[in-house]
């Protein structure tokens, strides 16, 4: 995605609106925008040669202290917008699983976005959030924050929540921080992914 398109992402959300100190706000820095993304199967090949041209490119460029070269990733071939994900579906799967509907984000900390009138949508709890960008009726982009997991239950409902995905909308995880990929319709695979996160 380019930085025009993420500032127009930016720009159309930007909401200076107040919120209740007890409810649910979820927050994201511009940096997290889809560095953990749910994205179409189809996918597959092409993040699959993505994450070969990162490697060779960290480790030509890496120096011990940084990077020399910074890899800029193309854009999906198979956008997840292609699969026509309505937003009353992906909303009420998600919860179908307990996850509540944010009212509002907080990005970048100085900026609150009204999920109501914005395009961007959260769904989760305070250690786990599904974003989506929307457009017309459909999902646009989905991402994920995550933190540390320490419920059994809560655990069970991420997986199934997932599981649920993958199955009937045929997407996969791309977690482009560890340079790993999971398909979200194979429980074993999601499971091993959480328990990253497992106290």
């Amino acid at each position: 995605m380019g930085l025009f398109s993420f500032l127009k992402f930016r720009k159309s959300n930007k909401s200076p609106l107040r919120f209740d100190p007890g409810e649910y706000v979820p927050s994201f820095w511009k940096d997290d925008f889809c560095q953990i993304e749910i994205v179409p199967i189809e996918n597959k090949s092409f993040i699959q040669k993505q994450i070969g041209q990162i490697e060779d490119l960290s480790e030509k460029s890496g120096t011990g202290y940084g990077f020399t070269e910074t890899f800029i990733r193309k854009p999906m071939p198979t956008p997840t917008i292609s699969k026509e994900i309505r937003i009353d579906y992906l909303e009420r799967t998600l919860t179908g699983f307990q996850f509540q509907k944010a009212k509002h984000i907080r990005f970048d900390k100085s900026e609150v976005l009204d999920c109501e009138s914005g395009n961007t949508k959260a769904f989760g709890f305070y250690n786990f959030t599904i974003f989506f960008d929307t457009e017309e009726e459909f999902v646009k982009n989905i991402w994920i924050c995550i933190n540390l997991i320490v419920s059994v239950p809560q655990f069970d409902l991420i997986q199934a929540a997932l599981y649920t995905l993958g199955e009937e909308c045929e997407l996969i995880l791309i977690d482009w921080s560890g340079l790993e990929f999971f398909d979200l319709a194979d429980k074993r695979q999601i499971q091993k992914y959480l328990m990253d996160y497992w106290k």
